[in-house]
């Protein structure tokens, strides 16, 4: 089999540099490109110090000069910033996969939640949101996918069950923990380790973080489909629905990776923890990159792979269920997602490329 060949947009920054390093060892896959300004003619180690003697055929080039040379494009840019490149990109041909905000919502929304007008909001309408284990069937025959944010993908995966069972109630609150590598990697006085260090920081709370609106649609398509038994594998971005409404409210931190989402829902009827569990693992049983475990999660677990760990408990008291998941920012949440939809779109085995297990301790 004829490997495909892959450039990255943006592959000095975190994102890129996890999607290198999944990308590199890929069995049906060529890297023919890497793009980055600040790091223009460099090589990857000089870049990336733990991919050392990997691809030493590298260099960073321009965007134009990777575009032309690949079949399949990888765009870790911030959001706003590539979307005329990926144009280019799609114009020319090339299958895309972008993990910036730039395709996962409606134009309008998008100019809502980002302030600022979309550069080709008609490209919109062809993307699909590549939350992987709900959207397969349409990522398949997709040549634009826009590859989830990491928050919204670690609520949904507590979300979608009960939202699936008609449990989530009329008021969810989402709190969401993430490591210091979800700012990115560029000097910010926030990112100092100074600042950083034994500081636990909200930020972006009440309602007016940029991801809100991605698991807000999530549970809108959820909620819209009659046959629920279809969640799974068969949601469709362009669909018909009316978005729920959620309070997600995140916090910084003093960890480098990870991300662990606390969901409190409270539904008319009561249940059992032993019920919810059973809920959890009937759902996910056929998804081998979702664990659904008794114990309660530990994002130390997921750290460095591309899983995602889901538990729950019920609190009798106030008849609220607490559900809680947890996966690596940088994996699960970002390039692994891209690279496990990269594999859907060419019908390969989905874990091809991806990490599965943790570093402990």
């Amino acid at each position: 089999m004829n490997k495909i060949k892959v450039g990255i947009l943006g592959a000095s920054g975190y994102g890129g540099g996890e999607l290198l390093r999944r990308l590199l060892v890929h069995p049906h896959v060529e890297v023919v490109g890497i793009d980055s300004r600040q790091y223009l003619g460099k090589t990857v180690a000089e870049c990336w110090p733990q991919l050392v003697g990997f691809a030493e055929y590298l260099r960073f080039e321009d965007s134009d000069t990777v575009i032309d040379k690949c079949e399949v494009l990888f765009s870790a840019a911030p959001h706003a910033t590539a979307t005329t490149t990926v144009k280019s990109a799609i114009d020319k041909g090339k299958k895309v996969l972008d993990l910036s905000a730039d395709f996962r919502l409606k134009p309008h929304l998008f100019e809502e939640w980002y302030g600022t007008t979309h550069p080709h909001p008609e490209l919109c309408a062809e993307a699909v949101y590549g939350l992987s284990e709900f959207h397969r069937e349409e990522i398949r025959g997709s040549s634009l996918v826009a590859v989830p944010g990491c928050n919204s993908t670690t609520a949904n995966f507590a979300i979608a069950p009960f939202a699936a069972h008609n449990l989530l109630g009329d008021n969810i609150v989402i709190h969401c923990i993430t490591g210091i590598s979800g700012a990115g990697r560029s000097a910010k006085v926030n990112n100092l380790y100074s600042e950083v260090n034994e500081n636990y920081v909200p930020y972006s709370l009440a309602g007016t973080h940029r991801h809100t609106q991605e698991i807000e649609d999530l549970i809108g398509r959820v909620e819209s489909i009659d046959d629920k038994a279809q969640v799974l594998n068969n949601l469709k971005t362009h669909s018909d629905f009316r978005p729920g409404q959620v309070s997600f409210n995140p916090y910084r931190v003093p960890m480098t990776r990870c991300e662990m989402a606390s969901v409190y829902v409270r539904p008319e009827q009561s249940i059992s923890t032993k019920s919810i569990m059973e809920l959890l693992h009937n759902f996910y049983e056929n998804e081998p990159l979702i664990v659904v475990q008794d114990a309660l999660p530990q994002s130390k677990a997921v750290a460095g792979t591309d899983r995602v760990i889901v538990s729950a408990k019920v609190d009798e008291r106030t008849g609220h269920i607490v559900v809680l998941s947890t996966l690596d920012n940088m994996g699960k949440g970002a390039a692994g997602q891209a690279v496990q939809n990269f594999n859907i779109m060419h019908n390969f085995d989905e874990h091809l490329g991806l990490s599965l297990q943790a570093v402990w301790p």
